[in-house]
């Protein structure tokens, strides 16, 4: 994902980017917090927040910073 220049004071923004199941229910936060302009990389290795896997199935992303927000669709595959 990337953070465009001038997204807040100082190039930065905040993000979040959560793994969502497909009942809609947060399974993984994989950024929270202040990022500054640039291209970053997160990767979702089919873990929770807890730290147990979760099955292979459907599961959706939503990232959101200031003005924007998107949802996408993902399949995990074991």
């Amino acid at each position: 994902y990337w953070v465009p220049e001038g997204s807040q004071a100082g190039g930065k923004a905040g993000v979040n980017l959560v793994v969502y199941d497909v009942r809609g229910a947060r399974v993984r936060t994989l950024v929270s917090g202040t990022k500054s302009a640039g291209r970053y990389v997160a990767e979702w290795d089919g873990r929770n927040d807890a730290g147990s896997p979760v099955s292979s199935g459907v599961y959706f992303y939503r990232m959101t910073t200031p003005g924007f927000a998107t949802t996408r669709k993902m399949v995990l595959l074991k």
